[in-house]
């Protein structure tokens, strides 16, 4: 190994020498040239001798914190699945059910798929779902790529699933969601705003149908209550501008006022969510 790397100095001194000095050489004398050339190659012998170990080359290394190289890891496919049920969808999310465990023919309870129909992504939701085929099951999804909520039930008693994206399972428990003639939802950030299930006997339609206005924080499960009804008031979600909810107030000044659509007046109110969004 020594002599190697000797051979490979002595012939490197000798080419830049040669490179460097070029016509020089040509004006000494033979023997001034190789007493020059013997002087050099002698003190480079001694140095590599000398018994100093030789020096490895030091590895490149990345730097401290820069980021490792990964291969992406693939995604799902639906062609992964082969017992897949079609569920419901609406236009940006197709929802299935794999690995059925039981439940009805049309309920059935198993894991579930939702695709963006979009990007053809394909998210598998951890958790056992009972969901309902053949048009029982709504879909809506919060526009942001982040919550997809299932309605699942009848005209006037419905369920409502909210399922976490990022999460990948049930972003809070179930909760009753009017869908009646005043039913309807709305998100905002991490919150749902839902028209709930509140009834009083005294009205006319939807199995006394009387919902109160409430909204759920998705990551934390809590609900608070922004509108309640009673005999004479119920309420219903509108639309959301900014981070102000407009929602409509209906009341009548007497209970059986209620049977006549005439005497029942409406009013249009509005909530500042800001402090809900400061409390996540």
């Amino acid at each position: 190994m020594k002599k190697s790397i000797l051979s490979t100095a002595v012939l490197c001194l000798m080419g830049l020498l040669i490179s460097c000095v070029g016509n020089g050489f040509a004006s000494m004398s033979s023997t001034d040239t190789h007493e020059t050339l013997a002087t050099i190659v002698a003190a480079t012998l001694t140095a590599n001798s000398s018994g100093s170990p030789a020096v490895e080359p030091t590895p490149i290394q990345d730097p401290p914190g820069s980021p490792s190289v990964r291969m992406p890891v693939p995604g799902l496919s639906l062609d992964d699945f082969k017992d897949k049920v079609f569920v419901a969808e609406n236009d940006s999310y197709s929802i299935y059910l794999v690995n059925r465990t039981g439940g009805t023919d049309d309920a059935p309870t198993g894991e579930l798929l939702a695709v963006n129909k979009g990007t053809d992504q394909v998210v598998k939701m951890n958790g056992q779902f009972t969901v309902i085929v053949g048009g029982g099951t709504i879909v809506y999804d919060d526009g942001n790529g982040k919550y997809i909520l299932l309605s699942i039930g009848t005209y006037t008693s419905r369920k409502a699933v909210v399922l976490s994206l990022d999460g990948q399972k049930q972003a809070v428990n179930d909760f009753c969601v009017s869908d009646g003639q005043h039913g309807d939802h709305l998100f905002w950030n991490d919150f749902i705003l839902i028209n709930n299930c509140d009834r009083f006997t005294n009205r006319p339609w939807g199995a006394g149908e009387a919902p109160s206005v409430v909204a759920i924080n998705l990551k934390t499960g809590a609900m608070s209550e922004i509108a309640k009804s009673d005999l004479t008031h119920q309420y219903e979600v509108d639309r959301i501008e900014g981070n102000t909810l407009q929602y409509i107030e209906t009341y009548v000044e007497n209970e059986r006022d209620w049977m006549n659509p005439n005497k029942q007046k409406t009013e249009e109110m509005s909530y500042d969510l800001s402090p809900l969004g400061s409390g996540r």
